[in-house]
């Protein structure tokens, strides 16, 4: 699975893994709407560690997700993104609407 959702207190992690696209997008879909329906969890963070490609609709879920998160009160932040998807966020301007840790 590329992305699953793990739990600690108030902290929801969404683990993505492998190549993360379109082809994923209900996989991320469900992921994301499992993090965000986690009552307890006030801040949802998006590891990379172990992702090693996005590409636009990732982008755009993740917008979506930021957009969702806020309106529940619950903040974003994206982790371990390694040095190429790094630069697509970078590139995009993403990087400047995203708290990349």
């Amino acid at each position: 699975m590329p992305a699953i959702v793990e739990v600690r207190g108030e902290i929801a992690r969404i683990i993505l893994a492998g190549d993360i696209d379109f082809s994923t997008q209900d996989n991320l879909g469900s992921a994301i709407a499992e993090a965000l329906s986690i009552d307890p969890a006030k801040e949802i963070r998006v590891d990379m560690t172990n992702a090693t490609f996005i590409d636009s609709s990732v982008i755009r879920s993740l917008l979506k997700l930021q957009e969702n998160a806020r309106a529940k009160g619950k903040s974003i932040s994206i982790w371990n993104c390694n040095e190429h998807i790094r630069e697509i966020f970078v590139i995009g301007g993403f990087d400047q609407m995203f708290v990349l840790l």
